[in-house]
């Protein structure tokens, strides 16, 4: 996987929903516009192994104003202030614990624990939020609780963990300290199968959508993992697809979706209305090049996108 401002780009109507239940039990402090849209901000970032260089990071997601980068090839992950000031880094190559072969993506949970696909050591790794090591599970294989290419995690409000992989086009269901309690997902192209999923999230109401790669869709499933809906075809149109990677959700339960071959976010609404859309390719401000991730902070509303390609964050304000 791997300040001149840009347009901004305005779409559908919205109604405005305070149903989130936010980490910090309060509601979001920005209101979402009856029409959405989005404007460059700022970046930070460069290929290199020096603090607040990247080499291949897939992901990010931010709690508690602070933003959370796994940095892939440098088996660790850094830490940064929303404007791009980095903090700290924890981790480093190895098999140990709190070692990585490949931190490929994280999730957060309502009490700031960490949950860190560490892709070539076949497994899940908990940390807490200032990135003490709490726990693992997982090991090589197709059993239950097993990996072959476990990819980005999930937090659901109940402390469940859904974790898909990309290899055995599946999404295993974990409690918070990694007791298996169930799995679904088969490779295909039919409703409820998935072909290379990349990430999960899980919106207010438990439900649960997978980026699903390969069949350049949405799939939106029940908590239990019944299919709900769909959304996408391959193409270049608003709500087409090359590549949904990277999935988040704000705090109206909108869905925000790296679009990875068309270098750019796609929003929808949890019902796969397209809402709008912001990025083109390149790497000038507010450009992006194959960007992977997408982490939304549900207080402000403040889009922060892993762009894997450009070695760099890039960010994105609501207006």
């Amino acid at each position: 996987m791997r300040n001149k401002k840009i347009p901004v780009i305005a779409a559908a109507c919205l109604v405005f929903i305070f149903a989130f239940a936010m980490p910090t039990n309060s509601m979001p402090s920005y209101a979402q516009s009856e029409s959405m849209a989005f404007t460059y901000f700022t970046n930070w970032g460069s290929a290199g192994e020096g603090d607040g260089q990247f080499d291949g990071q897939n992901d990010v997601d931010c709690y508690n104003g602070k933003v959370y980068v796994p940095d892939y090839a440098n088996h660790r992950i850094q830490v940064f202030d929303p404007n791009g000031k980095f903090l700290a880094k924890f981790g480093e190559g190895g098999e140990a614990d709190g070692q990585f072969h490949k931190a490929s993506a994280l999730s957060i949970d309502q009490q700031g624990n960490l949950y860190i696909a560490d892709q070539f050591n076949y497994r899940i790794q908990k940390f807490t939020a200032d990135g003490q090591f709490l726990g693992k599970w997982g090991s090589e294989g197709e059993g239950d609780g097993q990996f072959l290419h476990p990819h980005v995690p999930a937090n659901d409000a109940q402390g469940k963990l859904f974790v898909t992989d990309r290899d055995l086009a599946n999404v295993q269901v974990f409690t918070n300290d990694g007791q298996f309690v169930k799995k679904w997902g088969s490779e295909g192209e039919a409703d409820g199968q998935i072909s290379k999923p990349e990430s999960a999230i899980v919106d207010s109401k438990g439900n649960v959508y997978i980026a699903d790669y390969g069949n350049n869709r949405i799939q939106k499933f029940t908590n239990d993992g019944a299919f709900v809906s769909k959304w996408g075809t391959k193409g270049v149109a608003d709500g087409q697809f090359q590549g949904p990677s990277g999935l988040s959700i704000d705090a109206n339960d909108n869905i925000y979706v790296t679009d990875k071959n068309n270098n750019r976010v796609q929003v929808f609404t949890s019902e796969g209305q397209f809402l709008t859309k912001f990025g083109s390719t390149g790497s000038g401000d507010g450009q992006l090049t194959d960007p992977e991730g997408v982490g939304v902070d549900k207080e402000s509303g403040t889009v922060y996108v892993a762009d894997t390609g450009n070695s760099r964050i890039v960010v994105f304000k609501p207006l």
